[in-house]
């Protein structure tokens, strides 16, 4: 029988072993570990998650911090152990992970906590009666996780990339139309009484007649050069050193070979490539004055890529490249939100919501239990018991 099969019974005497499932009901489930979940899958599907990460085996302590549903709370609360704590807090995680020196093998996020190595030592500490052995981001970037410690002391980082490919490239068209199209800010004149505004401008640029620059080869950004295409768009592509011609030669669009290439040929451009330091300030000051007057930049990526005060910057001058620019990443985030492109009037911003969609983030929760299941079957690297 499979580790993680249904028992015909209860198991008795282990305070872990029966596990809280929605509604009160209780799962019959071996317990292998716990599992500290910093925010769950948003709406129903959090119930659908804690479920399953019970059926494999994890007993979940949730997070409500970020659950604003009063009666999806209730129903959490019903089900299992819960806290209330800031996620984005270094601190507070590092001490719901210790948990009173329970600790916990397991950790669940869906936003971008800081992981860092402090957090990483407390959560391994040999004190603790459970030491952390694996942390999932149900996301496609870890970019605030400390890997170099993780890896140093046997924590697994487990994400979902591909699971939002979709839903990114769906709002960054939507992003591309708006800045082409004018749809946020003809609103608002219109809102203001003020039709001559509204007006301004016109006729505008469609995709229909624009080419489309991508910075990335990922899944993304191949979904955002199907998508433009049947816009009418063409696509010229800069991909990673993987970006093949052949590979290159079964999408949807042109390979080229350098960033400049790509910057002084292209209408739009769209920044679809992950936080690293090669990529850190990739498209700065020189960059954006390559870019076609009045051309259009989206960053759905990551801030770091495209530094905000440098777009800021270029934007406020008229000799300088991109007329327009649509941002969904910043960096500073949050309750916390600042970013000198608030008050840009070329600049429409999105609060990092590119990949929110519900079948984005079924999916992403889908995926990241799969990756916990196959992790446990394997057992853990620090040689824990799970």
């Amino acid at each position: 029988m499979n580790r993680y099969t249904v028992p015909s019974e209860p198991v008795q005497g282990d305070s872990d072993s029966a596990v809280p499932a929605p509604g009160g009901l209780t799962s019959c489930r071996v317990a292998r570990g716990r599992v500290l979940v910093v925010d769950p899958a948003p709406g129903e599907q959090a119930l659908i998650e804690l479920a399953a990460l019970a059926d494999i085996g994890l007993v979940p302590t949730v997070n409500l911090r970020r659950v604003a549903d009063a009666r999806l709370r209730a129903r959490i609360e019903a089900g299992w152990e819960t806290v209330d704590f800031d996620g984005f807090s270094e601190e507070e995680l590092a001490q719901h992970l210790e948990d009173g020196g329970q600790g916990h093998q397991v950790l669940k996020c869906r936003a971008g906590i800081p992981l860092t190595r402090r957090v990483l030592e407390r959560a391994t500490s040999e004190g603790l009666g459970r030491r952390l052995a694996l942390v999932g981001r149900a996301a496609a970037g870890s970019d605030t996780f400390d890997h170099e410690t993780a890896g140093r002391l046997g924590v697994a980082i487990r994400t979902t990339p591909g699971a939002n490919a979709f839903a990114v490239a769906e709002l960054t068209v939507a992003l591309m139309l708006d800045a082409l199209r004018g749809v946020s800010r003809r609103d608002a004149a219109l809102r203001g009484g003020s039709w001559s505004a509204a007006i301004a401008d016109l006729p505008a640029r469609g995709l229909a007649d624009t080419r489309v620059g991508l910075v990335g080869s990922g899944a993304i950004a191949r979904r955002v050069a199907e998508l433009v295409r049947a816009f009418g768009s063409e696509v010229w592509v800069l991909g990673s050193p993987r970006f093949t011609p052949e590979r290159a030669a079964t999408w949807p669009g042109r390979r080229v070979e350098s960033l400049h290439e790509l910057l002084t040929g292209c209408d739009v451009v769209s920044v679809h490539v992950p936080a690293t330091a090669e990529t850190d300030g990739l498209i700065g000051t020189e960059e954006l004055a390559l870019m076609r007057p009045g051309s259009v930049l989206v960053n759905t990526s990551r801030a770091s890529v495209v530094r905000e005060d440098t777009l800021d910057a270029a934007l406020r001058n008229p000799a300088s490249g991109p007329g327009r620019a649509a941002v969904d990443v910043f960096e500073t985030e949050g309750n916390a939100f600042s970013s000198p492109l608030a008050d840009n009037p070329y600049c429409t911003l999105s609060p990092h919501a590119a990949g929110m969609t519900r079948s984005a983030m079924r999916a992403a929760s889908q995926q990241l239990l799969r990756e916990f299941a196959v992790f446990l079957e394997a057992g853990s690297p620090t040689g824990d018991p799970l």
